[in-house]
């Protein structure tokens, strides 16, 4: 196996270890701030890998100082490490937060997607978009309250196997069908969420219901 670059179609130059490593050889390991930018103003699709990231040896007060400062700043730092490698400092709680991002020519935008034809969208449909919306929404983002329902499953099939059980598989669950009517399909969905009581005070008066709907850790350091 080699490693090469296309220039042109069919037409591959190959590259060496040797030489890919003495390119790496060029390359120190520092972190070199270039601007600070609003945390929001970096949209997520540029995000690659997160680490966590702490000071080096005599850097303890440096690296304080700038925690502090971006905190109360509100700032993030788009800065470039090992040469090569573009990424954003966060400041997390009580430390540094290192981001690889992708460069702009990484990423696709959603012109090369097929995003189908226009479409008119009616000022009720909206109305009951935003209602569910409201309906799911929290104050915070919990990841704790989430667990990897896959993993769980995967660890359940490994431990009967360790003790010798036979491991029954179950059918797959249907597919789901097309939703068609996205009216009926926001009315069925706020019906599902509101409470019990509601939902029978909107079986009696279904025009006022309407108007009133319930509401890999890494480690890094720096020089």
């Amino acid at each position: 196996m080699v490693r090469g670059y296309e220039y042109a179609k069919n037409q591959y130059v190959v590259l060496s270890e040797e030489e890919l490593r003495g390119l790496e050889q060029t390359t120190d390991h520092t972190i070199d701030i270039q601007e600070f930018v609003p945390i929001a103003a970096v949209d997520p699709v540029y995000f690659e890998k997160s680490y966590l990231l702490g000071p080096d040896k005599g850097g303890h007060k440096a690296y304080r100082l700038l925690c502090g400062a971006m905190k109360q700043a509100g700032m993030g730092a788009v800065a470039m490490f090992a040469t090569a490698h573009m990424v954003l400092l966060r400041q997390s709680r009580d430390g540094l937060m290192l981001h690889g991002l992708y460069y702009a020519d990484e990423v696709r935008g959603l012109e090369d997607i097929d995003l189908g034809e226009a479409v008119t969208l009616r000022p009720n449909e909206l109305e009951l978009a935003v209602q569910l919306i409201k309906q799911l929404a929290t104050e915070s983002f919990e990841p704790g309250k989430y667990e990897d329902e896959y993993r769980k499953k995967v660890l359940e099939v490994v431990q009967q196997k360790v003790a010798g059980e036979e491991v029954l598989v179950g059918a797959a669950p249907p597919p789901r069908a097309q939703v068609i009517d996205i009216m009926e399909a926001l009315k069925a969905s706020l019906a599902e969420r509101r409470p019990p009581a509601a939902a029978a005070a909107g079986a009696r008066k279904p025009a006022q219901a309407k108007s009133r709907p319930a509401a890999a850790q890494k480690s890094i350091r720096a020089k």
